[in-house]
């Protein structure tokens, strides 16, 4: 028989009903007055995200006092852009825990690392389609740096794509050679 804590805390993960975001009046909005994120600095990039490519996730807020959670730069950045509506999703959340999840939001996130070698082969595939690195975020002595470094020998994701369709046949080793059973 399972624990009624246990129990308890699978209910509540389970999917609610609620929509996942709604449209709200940017200006109904309000920042947390507390918010320890210096963000100033990313608004720009962040707008030239949204007018791109949209919203990729909603600002988090509080159901009680539409205070934000989380998304203060895509708030302010809705705002440079002169957004009358932006994506919310409002929690049902008392003042201590909205506060702890806007510092573990954007705390864990600095918990991630990047995968240079990965992130080398997505940037060169990107770049041999002639996209617009720039979208990226990453600036452009980021993007020669992590290009520059990149092994000669590192396949891009297109050769590593087509590697996978032509089966289990055999395949060249990463020094070039063919495998015995080819010569």
């Amino acid at each position: 028989m399972a624990k009624p804590k246990k129990a308890a805390r699978a209910a509540s993960l389970a999917p609610s009903p609620e929509p996942a975001a709604e449209w709200v009046a940017t200006a109904s909005l309000r920042p947390w007055k507390d918010n320890p994120r210096a963000n100033d600095d990313a608004v720009g990039a962040v707008a030239e995200s949204i007018r791109r490519f949209g919203f990729g996730a909603p600002i988090l807020a509080r159901r009680a006092n539409s205070e934000i959670i989380a998304g203060h730069t895509r708030w302010k950045a809705a705002q440079k852009l002169g957004l009358d509506r932006v994506p919310v999703r409002f929690l049902d959340l008392d003042p201590v825990n909205a506060h702890l999840l806007a510092l573990a939001d954007n705390r864990l996130a600095e918990e991630a690392s990047w995968d240079d070698a990965m992130l080398a082969a997505v940037l060169a595939d990107l770049k041999a389609q002639q996209a617009d690195l720039a979208a990226t975020g990453f600036s452009d002595e980021e993007i020669a740096r992590l290009l520059s470094e990149r092994q000669p020998r590192a396949r891009t994701l297109a050769s590593r794509r087509a590697a996978r369709e032509v089966g289990h046949g055999a395949r060249p080793a990463l020094d070039g050679r063919q495998p015995r059973s080819a010569q």
